[in-house]
């Protein structure tokens, strides 16, 4: 938990009678509201929304709250009047009453609103106040999926989206919701989202999202980068139908990528790679990632999309230790049925080749490992009077076939293969004018920004395990978890934005004292939690003690352009 719950009323005894203590916890709620009344969050609420009838809370201020917990403490929804308690109601922007108001019913019941059909023009009209108020950069957008896992049959969950099962190679027992997220390349600010059924496929769902995006940014002309799904040519075809400029990633399924990693299997060595691009490695005493770039592939698909072939110095080792894992595995796999050939099933010549051949097949060994199956004739002398043996007695010579593996991996083989280590081709229908190979390399990089979201999205913000058994509620919860995000990222592109604009090149905002080049929100967050103001009671007398912030909680608010009367 991110914020420490220590506010509420004390008794205490002193030396001159008893007194009483009460704690106003502010947190870092003033932080949240602040960006939630940039965004005008209550008046887009309502305006879509509503008022419900018969109720102390409207919708905005239920869902504010929600938003404040899913980014501050993330807990089931039954126990989020429990979690709002010590907090002070004017931290929260409510009053005594409305706080009181608050239960896990007004909280569903909001989450009804968020999953109905009146919540559509509330996103839409939530992402052009984001792009407005902060100026996002909207000349590139970025999409993927990720699935959302939930625990239980829902049976009931038959109108779309639907919770039910799909591919998810992680937990393929469990049902799912698919989650797709557009950012921007300006701070990888999440714009808009979509909640797709469980069993709906990535390469369905791009058209869909780019008429959404369309209508949202008022343009056709953004460059749209997502993974190899969107490499289809009905998906390709609709995008340079309208005008639209793509990035993505060739898959290697297709017969291009196959032909080029074959003659780099064949000459790797004369193939002449360019050095492009060298980014500073993420982790720490690890070489620079270098990328390089070759002409001698096929620079078209046959589509006629252009072609750009690429090789990454991180992305080989990669690759060789994955193999090399494989290899092991599979190695380790058929060492074992070895020990227990000729018992059971694995004692005919057939059930033998079977099981070499699904464990080849399973690890992705088939070439690499060469698997000879030898027998020999193992002959048993049986006697045929009962008794002790003697000399003369009838006997009976039996002859067994006795198998036995051979392993041997093809180094030949693998040092082919090694040659198409680190590569892979990106799809793209802007020309060399518009976008050079180095370009086109930088825009798809940007793309592992929109898994950090969907990290953020399932860890910090814990959208799942989800306790709730209503589907269109866990669709509502998913919404809101959404929102969350969009708070979260605008607070850390402001603070990293105004760090490059003061010249800072880190924060001491990690625990002990530790710095950070890149701050996140939660780590900002955790550095305002537990902030209180005092009140002392004894007799008529009353004392209070206010606020006092640390000089990095000041420096914080500065780089917000938070005004610190927030806290005083």
């Amino acid at each position: 938990m991110y914020t420490r719950q220590n506010g509420g009323h004390h008794q205490i005894s002193t030396k001159a009678g008893d007194a009483k203590l009460q704690v106003h916890l502010i947190g870092a709620h003033p932080i949240l509201q602040y960006f939630l009344d940039r965004i005008t969050f209550s008046r887009i609420v309502n305006a879509c929304l509503g008022t419900p009838p018969h109720s102390v809370l409207d919708h905005a201020q239920t869902l504010s709250v929600l938003i404040r917990n899913i980014l501050l403490a993330p807990a089931p929804l039954y126990r989020i009047a429990e979690w709002a308690a010590p907090i002070s109601p004017d931290a929260l922007g409510l009053s005594t009453i409305e706080k009181n108001s608050l239960n896990d019913d007004r909280i569903a019941r909001s989450l009804d609103a968020l999953a109905s059909p009146r919540a559509r023009s509330l996103f839409f009209r939530l992402a052009l106040r984001i792009i407005k108020e902060f100026e996002l950069d909207t000349r590139r957008v970025h999409h993927d999926t990720t699935p959302v896992t939930f625990y239980g049959q829902y049976r009931n969950s038959v109108s779309e989206p639907r919770i039910t099962t799909g591919y998810n190679p992680r937990r393929p027992h469990l049902k799912q919701l698919v989650f797709g997220v557009n950012i921007t390349a300006d701070g990888a600010v999440p714009i808009s989202h979509q909640v797709f059924s469980g069993n709906r496929t990535d390469d369905t769902v791009h058209r869909s999202n780019l008429e959404r995006l369309r209508t949202l940014l008022g343009r056709d002309d953004f460059i749209y980068v997502a993974d190899s799904k969107l490499c289809t040519r009905k998906n390709l075809e609709y995008i340079a139908g309208y005008g639209g400029k793509f990035v993505t990633i060739l898959p290697r399924t297709r017969a291009e990528d196959q032909r080029f990693r074959e003659h780099l299997r064949q000459q790797g060595s004369s193939v002449r790679w360019r050095q492009c691009l060298v980014l500073p490695n993420s982790r720490r005493h690890e070489p620079p990632v270098v990328y390089r770039t070759t002409d001698q592939g096929p620079q078209e698909t046959t589509e006629g999309y252009r072609l750009i072939w690429c090789k990454s110095s991180q992305k080989a080792e990669l690759d060789a230790l994955a193999r090399q894992v494989r290899l092991e595995r599979a190695e380790a796999q058929l060492v074992d049925v070895d020990a227990r050939l000729n018992r059971g099933r694995l004692r005919h010549r057939a059930a033998i080749r079977k099981k070499v051949k699904l464990i080849l097949r399973e690890f992705k060994c088939r070439g690499f490992l060469n698997v000879t199956l030898e027998s020999k004739r193992q002959v048993e002398t049986k006697y045929l009077r009962r008794g002790r043996p003697k000399k003369g007695d009838p006997v009976r010579r039996i002859q067994t076939q006795m198998f036995h593996l051979v392993i041997k991996r093809d180094k030949q083989a693998l040092r082919a293969e090694a040659c198409t280590d680190g590569v892979f081709p990106l799809v793209t229908n802007l020309q060399p004018k518009e976008a050079s190979s180095k370009k086109a390399l930088l825009i798809y990089k940007y793309q592992p920004y929109v898994e950090k979201r969907h990290a953020l999205f399932k860890s910090e913000l814990e959208v799942s395990p989800v306790y709730l058994k209503k589907p269109h509620r866990a669709v509502g919860l998913v919404h809101a978890v959404f929102i969350a995000m969009i708070v979260d990222a605008l607070i850390e592109r402001k603070l990293r934005q105004e760090m490059e604009r003061f010249g800072l090149e880190a924060l001491s905002i990690l625990p002990e004292g530790r710095s950070s080049k890149r701050p996140t929100t939660a780590r900002l967050l955790e550095i305002f939690s537990g902030l209180s103001w005092y009140q002392f009671e004894r007799g008529g007398e009353t004392v209070t003690f206010p606020i006092q912030l640390t000089s990095l909680q000041k420096q914080l608010l500065q780089l917000l352009d938070i005004d610190r009367s927030l806290y005083s």
